[in-house]
């Protein structure tokens, strides 16, 4: 199984967006090392990781921004999901590096920037 860590700059915002913005099944949080959390969603047969860090942790640094190409290092992640115009529509606002597209019958793509600017990809196959 995949897991997949993000250390949020706003944790409430992260779980927003990740929960109610893409939809992906939050499942809580388990604290771990350090009087850190970690809140898990169940997507896509794997785990995505927010860790919350304490109140009296260093702030972490910045996200290098810039689209997923841009750099190298992990530069996105790409997730299966039904529906995906209408989380297209709960994206709006947001940056797309990759508007919704589609790249042949059944098969839409797009790439959404969560609120730390990691590149999100969402795939839907259809048939």
């Amino acid at each position: 199984m995949m897991q997949i860590g993000i250390v949020p700059r706003d944790l409430a915002r992260s779980i927003t967006f990740y929960r109610d913005v893409l939809g992906f099944n939050y499942v809580g949080g388990r604290p771990v090392i350090e009087g850190r959390t970690l809140h898990m969603f169940e997507v896509d047969g794997g785990v995505l990781k927010l860790l919350e860090q304490p109140a009296d942790a260093e702030p972490p640094s910045m996200h290098i921004p810039g689209s997923f190409q841009a750099t190298t290092g992990l530069r996105w992640m790409t997730f299966d999901v039904d529906g995906i115009d209408d989380i297209v529509s709960r994206c709006a606002g947001r940056t797309f590096q990759m508007a919704l597209t589609e790249l042949r019958a059944g098969l839409k793509v797009c790439i959404v920037e969560d609120d730390d600017g990691n590149a999100v990809e969402l795939v839907e196959r259809r048939g």
